[in-house]
């Protein structure tokens, strides 16, 4: 098999306790961010993390938007620079892939399977406003790359070779076929390090003219759900890799050397690369559960929602004062996730027109959401909003 080993080994064929650790670790601490909040304010802020999600999958790719910009594009305000518009879809057309492939998630059914993978790079790429980035220019030619189609012309990414695009539909089968056997049994832990190493073999595949970076982290996020990772949506990867990019594009590189020496594994490809990838993936994985950990603690973050409002008040942002109460109201959705709009005057104390002019108002500006009209209404953490809130999250612009 060209791309062996399928993971990081050792010279008996066990997994490093390293490395066990570390996944093990994830497989306990991850389901624990769910802890403390209802599933409406949970949902929230998945919603939230699919935003930075794109932000920081694009930036790993030199093409990215700050989420205030995203968020923007979501209310159809596009900006009228054409490069920037251009990102603004790029990063919906990945949320809107997220979701469909949540949506799609089939328990029955394993995304190691190369119709699934042509559907992501499909789904992406058809998606609104995505035209511009079909034309892809090779050796002074401009080509028109197809959704979802296989590459049909060789490729050298730095000093790797990509596997020749006659071989493509083998080697894919052999990948899905190798891989979704690692997954069908065993322990979490190492069912994680085997899809954190296949990660670095479908890069090293390359099946498409362009997107593979981009359609294999939205492989790896469906894949860490599918195999059960609770907790996985309040944090993902590609904030990490994106903040440490360097690092991770120079061992993805490492990976796909030959093996150097009986030492290096049995395998192909370098097992030690491997290895270092996988660790620093595991490693980043660990980094982001802390993080997440550290600032969704729910009396932390009543307190810095307090402060927010606060600052509003006094002007320390480049936001109109947020009126009366809103501190107090938006505390008790984080606590209840919805309220009937009846109960909000005995909530902040006020008479119902006050109590109705602060959910119009907030409302409009996107610190509360609503179904409908009447609905009962649940926080809703605008970017500029979890810019504050959710400290280093996402680059602050102020």
């Amino acid at each position: 098999m060209q791309f062996s080993p399928l993971a990081p080994i050792q010279l008996d064929g066990s997994f490093s306790d390293e490395l066990l650790e570390k996944a093990e670790y994830i497989c306990i601490e991850s389901p624990k961010l769910l802890g403390g909040y209802n599933d409406v304010v949970i949902d929230e802020i998945k919603n939230l993390l699919r935003v930075t999600n794109s932000y920081y999958s694009n930036r790993i790719e030199s093409e990215g938007t700050h989420p205030i910009n995203i968020e923007k594009a979501m209310k159809k305000e596009f900006s009228k620079d054409t490069k920037e518009k251009q990102l603004q879809y790029l990063s919906l057309a990945y949320i809107q892939t997220q979701i469909q492939l949540e949506k799609e998630l089939s328990f029955d059914k394993t995304p190691f399977d190369t119709q699934f993978q042509k559907q992501i790079h499909k789904n992406f790429y058809t998606y609104e406003g995505m035209e511009s980035f079909l034309k892809i220019k090779k050796d002074e030619k401009d080509i028109n790359m197809i959704p979802g189609e296989l590459r049909n012309m060789d490729v050298q990414i730095g000093s790797h070779i990509a596997v020749p695009y006659q071989e493509i539909e083998n080697t894919l089968s052999d990948y899905n076929n190798a891989y979704n056997t690692s997954i069908k049994h065993g322990l979490k832990a190492k069912k994680i390090i085997n899809i954190f190493s296949s990660h670095h073999r479908f890069v090293w595949i390359h099946p498409f003219l362009d997107g593979n970076g981009r359609t294999s982290r939205l492989l790896l996020d469906t894949l860490i759900k599918f195999i059960g990772i609770e907790g996985y949506g309040l944090w993902n990867i590609s904030r990490g890799l994106a903040r440490d990019n360097s690092k991770y594009k120079s061992l993805l590189a490492k990976a796909d050397e030959i093996r150097t020496s009986d030492y290096d594994g049995r395998g192909n490809l370098t097992n030690k690369g491997l290895y270092e990838l996988v660790n620093f993936m595991l490693d980043i994985a660990i980094d982001q559960i802390n993080y997440m950990k550290s600032v969704l603690g729910i009396k932390e973050l009543s307190l810095r929602i307090e402060n927010y409002v606060e600052f509003s008040k006094k002007k320390m942002y480049r936001i109109e004062p947020l009126p009366k109460n809103t501190d107090r109201l938006l505390k008790e959705l984080l606590i209840k996730g919805t309220i009937k709009r009846g109960e909000v005057e005995k909530i902040i104390g006020t008479k119902q027109t006050a109590a109705s002019k602060l959910m119009k108002e907030l409302l409009e500006r996107n610190y509360i959401q609503s179904d409908s009209p009447r609905g009962d209404i649940r926080i809703k953490f605008n970017a500029h909003f979890a810019m504050k809130i959710f400290p280093e999250l996402m680059p602050d612009i102020e």
